[in-house]
């Protein structure tokens, strides 16, 4: 019997202080061309007023708009309000995860539902806290999924990427 190996997939998480930062290494990483890579986006749109709703309903708009340019036409997008973090916005893969309903609300909107899906993804607790922690301070991070070498040599091309 000859069976096929399948070998786990492993998360690569990086955080951009920066918006084109961000932009840079998604590029990059769509001229690598990883078939086999998913990759998301989860900012925070730091817009937790409801007084603003309109400005950052704006923001979202164009967020959506710039994310299906650079990850594509069929990339999902969805924001959520968390009461910890303020407004985040998540594209690509994760989407559905932060969309996953427990009762009848969304875990990207539940207090301590970002954490949770972060530790989810294999990230360790004290990573998972500090990634939390930038996100709180305006951080977006780049989340790929993909092989262990697809994942190296993504590390090599983006680590210069600020």
């Amino acid at each position: 019997m000859n069976a096929s190996k399948t070998e786990q997939k492993q998360v690569f998480i990086k955080p951009y202080t920066q918006i084109p930062e961000l932009e840079k290494a998604i590029k990059t990483i769509r001229e690598m061309d990883f078939d086999k890579m998913v990759i998301s986006v989860i900012g925070n749109l730091g817009e937790d007023n409801i007084a603003e709703r309109e400005k950052w309903m704006f923001q979202e708009k164009k967020l959506k708009a710039f994310f299906k340019e650079l990850l594509g036409m069929h990339t999902e997008f969805d924001t959520f309000y968390n009461p910890e973090l303020g407004r985040l916005f998540v594209a690509g893969f994760l989407v559905s995860t932060f969309s996953n309903l427990i009762g009848k609300k969304a875990i990207g909107g539940l207090f301590g539902g970002p954490f949770g899906i972060l530790r989810g993804l294999g990230i360790s607790e004290a990573e998972a806290s500090l990634d939390i922690e930038k996100l709180k301070n305006g951080d977006s991070f780049l989340v790929a999924r993909g092989d262990r070498l697809n994942i190296e040599i993504l590390k090599n091309k983006i680590k210069n990427i600020v």
